[in-house]
């Protein structure tokens, strides 16, 4: 309706789609000013949204404002590189890798290790581009997850990518303490090889972690770089005495003997030999094929049947770690460049690293060496083995940190969202340190040490990983189906199905390793996932679901047949009405505002005709401000209920 050719419109329609058998409710609006200049800056039109012009003049002074802060934050190798790497090059390459390779064989060992990695850079790809399609800020992959697909699945994910990160700190400090119990077996608490012995000795270095980062992430950045060095450097001497072999008058001979100490309090002497890259044909020939039936003493108290399927459940933790740099999203000084290229690069070195080691290892020693000599890493090591024992100790040292300090943001970035209101006491003020949620992973990674042996806790926290990595890939795969307006990520090298592939396996690697395990993770999730939802509806942040079912009701409005049969045909139809505010007391007892039609009649016979089966859009008209309506009553809302009625 107009008022001529140049004046503002008369009205606005206010216009709601409801069934009427349930009580009509009406959109938030306001009125706002007329003629054409003010189009912009009105609110009623536009919903209550800021206007465009702000709005591009606030996205300005926020781009400034961000390259003014890079350069501030940690850069890309700092940043993103080392703690992926410390993260990734832990406890089970340099403890579990021989023996993998001695219980699966050379070319199951590089099947599974493959596969794991395959998994870990499909996920890779994925997260780099939810990394660049927007501001990333404190949270990493929780805030990607939970701005892409909700609150609800980001605080389940988040919380079980919490609990693996907690979990997994505890992992590499039972690897600690492996390793100090082959280099000082006379300065151990207790005897070596007791369990309470592990457990009391890594509940001392758990301890001594907490208080460095309690100190603040610049400590553990610094630590954590000195650890990679080390690593890279003890990664160095294993390959050079993977290559020259045994040194007969140093300290790696050819022939060599171990003792061991069975559950049942017998100490046995095993007589092992090992040829290096000289005799490479012919150890490689008797490692190639899988030894699962193979009896083996590096681990005695062992005594589980393994195959492909479970060997890849406690490898799979050593790919882990791709997010260690997305996790410090907010200490970035350019999150969306830094964390794609630092994440790819960590997680294919790796992936080199890794690959190398698995062959190296079938080529060097025989297979009941590797079977027997648990840290058969340190032995082939050039030019002393203690070099390696050393490094070990600060790799998963450097790792547990680094696991503690994702963790513990982590946690913070969940309980400052209050999605998760039993989690509100672990939020930290901006520019604090979160102390109470570093506790908080401290309690857990000191539950999980108490189970005492990293065959067990490795599968554990490969559900919890595999989760977290199925939703990112999910979380792109969502986006990129519902062709969301927000999805334009600038990173090139992703594809769909990149993100299909890596959800498909992710959830039969899960499923495969352990059916019972993968229930309990998913049910976990999904009991978060729901408290979630009850406690985050003040929380606008979309919701990837909510686009689906638009998705879904467009696409079957768009296929319906309008020439369909009478005994189809669905009545929809317009009611125009004077509406009203009225203030009415509840079921409670407590007094509220409730909107009131006054045409009850045609709103009655209204119903009749459609028989409760049809769409009835139920407005009222509102005269713009400063523009005189025909009339007060009738279909045009009282100038003195507008306000109540939008408000």
């Amino acid at each position: 309706v107009a008022n001529g050719r140049d004046a503002s419109p008369l009205g606005k329609l206010l216009t709601m789609a409801c069934d009427m058998d349930e009580h009509p409710t009406i959109r938030n609006s306001k009125v706002g000013s007329t003629g054409l200049e003010g189009i912009d800056h009105d609110e009623g039109l536009w919903h209550g949204r800021r206007p465009s012009v702000e709005l591009v003049r606030a996205h300005a002074e926020e781009v400034a404002q961000t390259e003014q802060r890079k350069g501030k934050g940690q850069g890309l190798l700092t940043g993103v590189i080392f703690p992926c790497m410390s993260n990734i090059l832990g406890v089970i390459l340099f403890l579990r890798a021989p023996w993998i390779v001695g219980k699966a064989g050379v070319l199951n060992a590089l099947g599974l290790v493959s596969i794991c990695c395959t998994c870990t850079f499909l996920t890779s790809l994925s997260l780099s581009a939810i990394a660049t399609n927007g501001k990333i800020l404190g949270g990493g992959a929780y805030y990607l997850i939970s701005r892409s697909l909700g609150p609800a699945l980001g605080a389940g994910v988040g919380l079980c990518f919490y609990m693996a990160n907690s979990i997994g700190a505890a992992m590499y400090l039972i690897g600690t303490v492996e390793a100090w119990e082959m280099a000082r077996p006379q300065s151990q608490i207790l005897e070596v090889g007791d369990i309470n012995n592990i457990r009391v000795t890594a509940f001392c270095l758990l301890a001594a972690c907490l208080v460095i980062v309690g100190g603040g992430i610049k400590y553990v950045v610094r630590l954590g770089t000195v650890f990679l060095f080390i690593v890279l450097f003890v990664m160095l001497c294993m390959y050079l005495g993977c290559l020259i072999g045994p040194d007969q008058v140093g300290s790696s001979p050819s022939s060599y003997a171990i003792e061991i100490a069975l559950p049942s309090g017998v100490t046995v002497t095993r007589d092992l030999f090992w040829g290096g890259a000289a005799r490479a044909g012919e150890y490689l020939k008797e490692n190639w094929a899988p030894g699962w039936d193979k009896e083996q003493f590096a681990y005695p108290a062992d005594k589980a049947t393994y195959n492909f399927i479970s060997m890849m459940g406690l490898w799979f933790p050593a790919n882990t770690g791709i997010m260690a740099g997305s996790n410090r999203s907010a200490d970035l000084s350019d999150p969306s460049g830094h964390i794609p290229k630092g994440t790819l690069f960590a997680q294919i070195f790796t992936s080199i690293i890794y690959l190398s080691f698995i062959f190296l290892y079938g080529c060097v020693a025989p297979r009941q060496t590797l079977l027997d000599d648990r840290f058969f890493a340190s032995t082939a090591a050039w030019p002393v083995k203690e070099v390696v024992i050393y490094g070990v100790m600060a790799s998963t040292i450097g790792a547990g940190l680094t696991s503690l300090v994702s963790g513990t943001r982590l946690l913070a970035a969940i309980a400052s969202d209050k999605t998760l209101p039993i989690l509100r006491f672990f939020a930290a003020p901006p520019g604090k340190e979160p102390r109470l949620a570093l506790a908080a992973s401290g309690v857990l990674c000191a539950c999980a040490i108490a189970i005492g042996e990293l065959n067990a806790v490795a599968p554990i926290l490969t559900m919890f990983f595999l989760m977290c990595y199925t939703c990112v890939n999910a979380s792109c795969l969502i986006s990129e189906a519902l062709q969301d307006p927000n999805w334009r990520p600038r990173f090139r090298f992703h594809h769909w199905t990149v993100s299909l592939l890596g959800t498909v396996l992710c959830i039969w690697m899960m499923f495969a390793m352990d059916a019972v395990k993968a229930i309990i993770a998913v049910l976990f999730c999904g009991i978060v996932m729901t408290y979630s939802a009850y406690n985050s509806h003040a929380v606008k942040w979309g919701d990837g679901f909510q686009g689906m079912k638009f998705q879904v009701a467009r696409n079957i409005l768009m296929k319906m047949d309008i020439t369909a049969h009478t005994k189809n045909w669905r009545p929809q139809l317009l009611v125009v009405t004077e509406a009203s505010v009225r203030e009415e007391e509840g079921e409670d007892g407590e007094r509220r505002q409730q909107l009131h039609f006054q045409d009850t009649e045609l709103l009655n016979l209204v119903s009749q005709l459609k028989g409760g089966r049809g769409i009835t859009i139920l407005g009222g008209v509102c005269s713009s401000k400063g523009v005189g309506a025909p009339s007060d009553g009738g279909v045009f809302v009282a100038p003195g209920e507008q306000k109540a009625v939008f408000d």
